[in-house]
C-alpha cells in the first residue's frame, strides 16, 4: 500500500465513478481499477461494491476512506512543514548578541527577517561578545553580533558597521563644554571599563587608547554591560567609551564626546560570527537580511 493507491481510493470514494475517478487523476481506467484491486488485494477486504450503480463503498471502504483522509492531510502537513524548513521559512534561529547591537544594526534585521519568515522561532540572547564563542561551539546560537571580535576558530567573522569611538563624562565634568577631546585631557579623571571579562577586547581596545596617548588609566570601575557603566558614568564615578551609534541612542543625563588628535580616528567594529560548516537555511536567510542593512549603515557617521 502506497499513498498513490490511498489517494485514488479516496477520489474513487468521492466520484463513486471509475470514469470521473480516472479523470480527476489523470490515468486511464484500467489502471485506476488495477490500483483499487492492488489495494483491496493488500488489505484482504473488498473496498468498493462494483455491482451497485452508482458504487457504493464496503463498510471496510467507508472506515478505509475516513482514515486515508486523515492520513493524506497528515502526509501535506509533513510535506508543507518540512519544504518550509528546507526553504528557511520554519524552525529556529539562535542569536546572541551584545548590548550595543541593538541601538544599530540587530533590530531592523529581525523586523526584515520576521517578515519575511513570521513561522521561524527566534531565540534572542544578550551575552557579552566573548560569551558567543562557546555559545558558537556548543551550538547553542546560530551566529554572535558581538564589538572587537577576536578571531574564533572554526567561525566566520562578518564585519557589519565600523563607527567612531566617543568618550562619555557626566554632564557636571570639566571637559563637557567641549565638542571634541584629547585622550591626554581625561589622565586625571577615573575611567569605568566594561565589559567585566577576562577576555573582553572592548575595555583592551579602550585601555589602548590611553597607551597610544602615553598615559596610564585610573580604572575606577568595571561593569559587566554597557548601561550600566553609562550609569555609573552619569552618577560622576568615572568617564567611559562607547561607540558611535550607542550615543546617538543613548540616556540624555551623560555627554558623548567625539575624540580629537591623533586618535580621533579611532574605530570600533560590530561584527556577526558563525561557524563555517553551519548551512542552516535559517542562517543563510537570516545573513540576507543583515547585509544590506548593515551596507546601508553610515560607516563613518557625520556630526552628532
Amino acid at each position: 500500500m502506497n499513498l498513490r493507491h490511498l489517494q485514488a481510493f479516496v477520489v474513487l470514494a468521492e466520484e463513486l465513478n471509475f470514469s470521473r475517478a480516472a479523470e480527476r487523476l489523470h490515468v486511464a481506467q484500467p489502471a485506476l481499477s488495477q490500483q483499487i484491486r492492488a489495494l483491496e488485494q493488500r488489505l484482504g477486504t473488498q473496498l468498493v461494491d462494483r455491482g451497485t450503480r452508482p458504487l457504493r463503498l464496503t463498510e471496510a471502504g467507508s472506515y478505509l476512506c475516513i482514515e486515508a483522509r486523515q492520513i493524506l492531510a497528515s502526509f501535506d502537513q509533513a510535506a508543507l512543514g518540512t519544504r518550509e524548513i528546507g526553504l528557511g521559512m520554519r524552525g529556529w534561529l539562535g542569536i546572541g548578541f551584545t548590548r550595543s547591537a541593538m541601538y544599530s544594526v540587530l533590530p531592523p534585521a529581525l523586523k526584515s527577517f520576521h517578515r519575511a519568515y513570521p513561522k521561524v522561532e527566534l531565540k534572542l540572547f544578550e551575552m557579552l561578545t566573548e560569551e558567543q564563542a562557546d555559545a558558537l561551539h556548543e551550538t547553542r546560537i546560530h551566529i554572535g553580533i558581538g564589538r572587537q571580535i577576536p578571531a574564533i576558530a572554526g567561525c566566520t567573522t562578518l564585519p557589519l558597521l565600523r563607527e567612531r569611538v566617543m568618550a562619555v563624562l557626566p554632564p557636571d565634568h570639566p571637559l563637557a563644554g567641549e565638542k571634541k577631546i584629547r585622550i591626554t585631557q581625561l589622565a586625571d579623571t577615573p575611567l569605568v571599563l566594561y565589559p567585566k571579562h577576562q577576555n573582553a577586547q572592548f575595555s583592551r581596545f579602550v585601555e589602548s587608547l590611553y597607551r597610544n596617548a602615553g598615559i596610564t588609566p585610573h580604572i575606577a570601575h568595571q561593569a559587566y554591560e554597557i548601561q550600566t557603566a553609562i550609569a555609573l558614568v552619569a552618577a560622576g564615578l568615572g568617564v567611559t567609551f562607547v561607540g558611535e551609534s550607542v550615543a546617538r541612542h543613548g540616556r540624555s543625563d551623560v555627554v558623548y564626546r567625539r575624540l580629537s588628535g591623533p586618535l580621533a580616528s579611532q574605530t570600533t567594529t560590530l561584527a556577526a560570527s558563525f561557524r563555517s560548516d553551519d548551512s542552516s537555511p535559517h542562517l543563510q536567510a537570516f545573513l540576507t537580511c543583515l547585509s544590506p542593512i548593515a551596507q546601508d549603515l553610515p560607516q563613518d557617521l557625520p556630526e552628532l
